[in-house]
């Protein structure tokens, strides 16, 4: 061995604080990155409500429909007609929404509830579900 150990040491300590420099510049760099990236999800939560036609089509009467999106109760139908036509006042991003459907349906046969949906572009959407009793789903749109 040869050399000083202390300047050894002050050596090393330099060449740490050489590279933590670079280091620092790449991690502000990516810092940068994340936020840039985080934002447009801000922006997707604050969009407008759009005016969704929304069309029910029941295969047998049903004693009580409700319609929900983010926890909020948009259309509650109590002992609804076979065709029930509305209007949803809710943001459409391009990714779509999920709307909770809750039905119940009278007697113990089988029913269907037929969803069709128009998004602001202009494009219907056709979902369906069906079930004995209540029905509980999450249709997604598109």
């Amino acid at each position: 061995m040869r050399g000083s150990p202390l300047i050894r040491a002050l050596l090393l300590l330099l060449g740490l604080l050489a590279l933590s420099w670079p280091l620092r510049l790449l991690l502000e760099r990516e810092a940068a990155q994340v936020e840039a990236a985080r934002a447009p999800a801000t922006v997707l939560e604050a969009a407008a409500p759009s005016r969704l036609p929304l069309m029910l089509t029941f295969s047998q009467k049903a004693l009580r429909a409700e319609i929900r999106y983010a926890g909020k109760s948009l259309w509650l139908l109590e002992h609804p007609s076979l065709r029930e036509a509305g209007e949803l006042q809710i943001p459409f991003p391009k990714e779509g929404v999920e709307l909770l459907v809750i039905v119940e349906f009278e007697g113990e046969a089988q029913g269907a509830l037929r969803l069709q949906l128009t998004a602001p572009d202009g494009n219907e959407y056709d979902r369906s579900l069906w079930g004995a009793r209540t029905v509980e789903a999450v249709i997604p749109f598109p």
